[in-house]
């Protein structure tokens, strides 16, 4: 890496870098990478002084917090929902856990730290699979109110597993329910979300009456640190209080919506991206490596940052686990939540991901 620094002084490329970004390929560069890899937790890599900002944290070295509460009850149980007190036949995934040499797994955990909680809630879970053969990147959804197993406790709702262990417990959880193999992790906070969103002038979202009607009525649910903002049915520029807000309504119908306005949430700031100058985007880039945490190497960064344009050529796949017919909605320990079939959900994970 000296080499690369005393050569990189010596013919200026510097300079020829911040030129590159000033074009109109190098701000797409820019905007695609940042968008992607920043949501996934890369960020800007190609050049070097950024790749120490980032927070390495590998994932074998979180342990358990104690203290989380997992038995926690939901306060909005749908009195009409089955109940069942006996869970003993939640199962792990069947047959190995599948990889592929191509495909690159990363978990993307938005986390909601709450008063003395060591890792918080994992309000956010997605995995992003970049294929290195094909340059095609999918994105699977998981639902939060997913009821699995969860190795060393109660059989929980999904984000219970990231709460009491952090990135390894609910990799591992995936791992063992889905059968399919988490390379990496990419954890990123909601006061990092807000930020970025601020930085980039708001987002453009739509709202309906109902949604709109949610935040407002409930600032004391959706607002944190004393930050608000009054929003209306229809076209509305969110800062990043309200970006997060809308993110994280779930009260008015279900996990299955909540997850659509997240992935609303990214489209949105693509736009917003991709209409800001070069110099905000690097700012963006700049400022929010320090906010995030992951297992990626500084190489893998670097084949990321190089090879971004080429993983967006293709449009973006989804996928969301739960899938419609397998699963039930139960009434758990005062948890209204959505217990799966893990085979079929499975099945569709490795069809998605793998082609399998």
């Amino acid at each position: 890496m000296g080499k690369y620094q005393r050569s990189r002084k010596k013919n200026g490329s510097g300079n020829a870098f911040m030129r590159f970004f000033r074009t109109k390929g190098g701000k797409i560069t820019l905007v695609v990478f940042s968008v992607l890899f920043l949501l996934v937790g890369s960020g800007m890599c190609f050049v070097d002084g950024l790749f120490s900002g980032f927070n390495h944290v590998d994932r074998n070295s979180f342990g358990v917090d104690s203290g989380f509460n997992v038995n926690e009850e939901d306060e909005s149980v749908d009195p009409n929902l089955p109940v069942n007190n006996d869970p003993s036949a939640m199962q792990f995934g069947s047959g190995s856990i599948i990889s592929d040499s191509n495909i690159l797994n990363i978990l993307l955990i938005g986390s909601d730290t709450r008063g003395n909680e060591k890792y918080g809630r994992s309000d956010s879970m997605m995995i992003v699979s970049i294929n290195k053969k094909t340059k095609q990147v999918k994105l699977t959804s998981l639902l939060r109110d997913m009821y699995v197993k969860i190795d060393g406790l109660q059989d929980n709702r999904i984000n219970v597993a990231y709460g009491h262990g952090g990135p390894k417990l609910l990799a591992d959880t995936i791992e063992k329910n889905f059968r399919v193999k988490l390379d990496n992790y990419v954890m990123v906070d909601f006061e990092s979300f807000k930020k970025l969103i601020n930085m980039v002038g708001g987002v453009q979202i739509t709202l309906t009456q109902a949604e709109a009607n949610e935040i407002n009525n409930h600032p004391g649910t959706y607002f944190t640190n004393g930050e608000t903002q009054r929003v209306k049915a229809g076209l509305n520029t969110l800062n990043g209080a309200g970006a997060l807000a809308y993110s994280r309504i779930r009260h008015i119908d279900s996990d299955f919506n909540r997850t659509q306005r997240q992935r609303t949430v990214i489209e949105a700031l693509l736009k917003s991206m991709k209409s800001s100058s070069a110099g905000t985007i690097w700012s963006v880039v700049s400022e929010m490596r320090q906010y995030v945490q992951t297992d990626l190497t500084n190489s893998q960064l670097f084949d990321l940052s190089m090879n971004s344009l080429s993983y967006l050529s293709n449009p973006l796949q989804q996928l969301s686990i739960l899938a419609s017919g397998a699963y039930q909605s139960e009434n758990i320990r005062g948890m209204a939540v959505l217990v799966p079939n893990i085979e079929k959900n499975k099945a569709l994970i490795w069809k998605f991901i793998y082609n399998r």
